[in-house]
């Protein structure tokens, strides 16, 4: 996307950009017409130099939906146990509330693994 921005990291490509509408005054103040785009985190690069999320990120964003997931089906058991559901119909809420539980451990373990061999690379 083609905005006023001046490059402010030459190895990283990290741009101020502006967002207004006042050519001149992003003249004067030496930003010119580039190739930018957002990273993840809000910051501004050139074009092709954004950052990607990291993995332990995207993860960690999994397992915060997934325990979301299971806070609102907390009612589940409630109606279960008020008999709005049958026991078949419980057991897939159930299953899934499991799958969910064992997806959040999977992750939290490969999280933890990055996290030991991130710091064990710089020893």
């Amino acid at each position: 996307m083609l905005k006023y921005a001046k490059i402010i990291n030459q190895e990283t490509k990290q741009c101020e950009v502006g967002i207004g509408t006042n050519e001149k005054f992003y003249q004067s103040i030496s930003m010119q017409k580039m190739d930018v785009e957002q990273a993840y985190n809000g910051d501004w690069y050139v074009a092709g130099y954004a950052p990607k999320k990291p993995d332990n990120v995207i993860k960690q964003e999994r397992i915060d939906e997934l325990k979301s997931l299971l806070a609102s089906a907390d009612y589940w058991g409630q109606k279960y146990i008020d008999g709005e559901y049958t026991a078949e119909e419980w057991e897939e809420k159930k299953a899934k509330r499991m799958a969910w539980r064992s997806e959040i451990r999977q992750l939290e373990a490969e999280i933890e693994k990055n996290g030991k061999n991130s710091i064990s690379s710089f020893n």
